[in-house]
């Protein structure tokens, strides 16, 4: 059983990494578009509306894994989410097509696709995993909230300190491969 603690923490992290995936989508919707286009996994008339419609289910899923706690359908549904996400990676990968902007926007932006991001991926289907084991029924207090809300501000920190290090990863292979 996981303690509510993390349960909520990891809830909490999970729904952040969402609303800010959105809000980048959002924020430049004719660049994800191109970059869901980029990817040629789907017929040129599905790009438009794919690339509209993926930010507002991020954000919906974002709300529902905080909102319905007791259900697993937002959990494997974040899970499927992040696993198409990874396999249009690794696809392209495995087409040789290593140029690609990855879409996933974030701190720096402009990142290309590498192995890397198809792990992250699988880090975070992990991740979110752990939500399906059930949570302990026990009386929070207000420590318990501090220390989830603690804990969540530390998972971002420990994903934003691998996005880094997984950009700058990329970057010095890049950079390898170019005389």
């Amino acid at each position: 059983m996981l303690d509510p603690v993390f349960d909520i923490a990891i809830r909490g992290a999970l729904a952040a990494l969402l609303l800010v995936a959105a809000w980048h989508k959002l924020r430049d919707p004719i660049g994800f578009w191109q970059a869901v286009s980029g990817y040629q996994l789907l017929r040129e008339n599905l790009e438009k509306p794919l690339a509209r419609l993926i930010p507002l289910v991020e954000i919906a899923l974002a709300l529902s894994l905080v909102v319905f706690t007791s259900s697993s359908l937002p959990l494997v549904t974040v899970m499927a989410l992040w696993l198409v996400y990874g396999s249009g990676i690794a696809v392209n990968l495995l087409r040789g097509r290593t140029e690609l902007d990855c879409g996933c926007g974030g701190i720096g932006a402009d990142q290309t696709i590498h192995w890397g991001l198809v792990a992250r991926n699988g880090v975070l289907i992990a991740v979110t995993g752990f939500l399906l084991f059930p949570a302990m029924t026990r009386e929070l207090v207000w420590f318990d909230y501090a220390a989830a809300g603690f804990a969540c501000l530390l998972l971002l920190l420990i994903y934003a300190t691998a996005e880094h290090l997984l950009r700058n990863a990329a970057l010095l292979d890049h950079e390898g491969t170019h005389p």
